[in-house]
């Protein structure tokens, strides 16, 4: 995935490329210096596990907070970046890389992203999938998941079997009904109900990967659309002819109907991980 950041990482870049199943340099400054947050904030979601807050004393601006993780249940530190044994470890290793005073501190889940929320959308605050509602392309919601899996197996942890994707059967591979269930189903207007947590639960992830290819086709309607409207600006700004602007104004409003499209494809993932975490 090629990407671009207004105003680049905070070390400058301001084009990457992701590459899947790889965390290599670029992926370190993306998930490092630009969106450490949305990355901790999906393995928390995840696991459960609290996070650790970085703050760098700065000579000309004092103490600024610039890096999250998590922390592990035997103690250990996770990022982009690895394991780090313990937080004073994990300190150290921050003050050998900067040169400068470092504080990190454990706290809840959501409390440690108040500050950005506040300045951003209030309305996100205390729900944990805050990350996933973030950014108009929703297609990065399926980015944080796929980076935070990454981490998490990398490090040698489990992700919970409801965050996994589904499994896509190979090209040649014909498609087998599962095995009779020998649990006792129900019935419900004709149709049988699962009484297997992991049939349901399996139903649920698929359910997910099919919705996470909704949203990248409708992301790139989006970007297409965005593209479209870009050109016949340039037209319209040396035309007073009614066509234009009206077919103008017509992709904006396509624009605006994909965004609240995906705004309810996203809802509805983020209800079915709801509901899967409950089970």
């Amino acid at each position: 995935m090629d990407l671009y950041i207004p105003g680049g990482t905070s070390a400058g870049s301001e084009r990457l490329t992701l590459t899947a199943g790889q965390i290599g340099p670029q992926e370190e400054e993306f998930f490092g210096q630009s969106q450490c947050h949305w990355l901790a904030a999906a393995m928390s979601c995840m696991t459960g596990w609290d996070l650790v807050g970085v703050k760098l004393r700065y000579p000309d601006r004092g103490w600024t907070a610039v890096h999250t993780a998590v922390i592990t249940p035997d103690g250990a530190v996770l990022d982009i970046y690895g394991r780090h044994h313990s937080l004073d470890a994990f300190a150290e290793w921050y003050r050998k890389l900067t040169v400068l005073d470092v504080a990190v501190r454990r706290m809840p889940r959501e409390e440690l992203f108040h500050g950005h929320l506040t300045s951003t959308d209030p309305s996100l605050i205390d729900d944990p999938l805050w990350w996933t509602r973030t950014s108009s392309d929703r297609g990065m919601t399926a980015v944080y998941q796929h980076y935070a899996r990454l981490v998490l197996t990398k490090a040698g942890h489990q992700v919970p079997e409801h965050c996994r994707p589904a499994a896509k059967p190979a090209a040649n591979e014909k498609r087998t009904p599962p095995p009779t269930s020998s649990t006792t189903t129900t019935t419900t207007g004709g149709t049988p109900a699962m009484s297997s947590i992991d049939e349901i639960r399996a139903v649920l992830a698929s359910s997910n990967e099919q919705a996470e290819g909704v949203l990248a086709a409708l992301a790139q309607a989006s970007q297409t659309t965005t593209e479209i409207q870009g050109r016949l600006h340039q037209v319209a700004a040396a035309s007073s002819q009614a066509p234009v602007h009206e077919a103008m104004g017509l992709y904006a409003q396509i624009t605006e109907n994909v965004s609240q499209l995906m705004g309810l494809v996203s809802a509805a993932r983020s209800a079915v991980e709801s509901y899967a975490a409950n089970l």
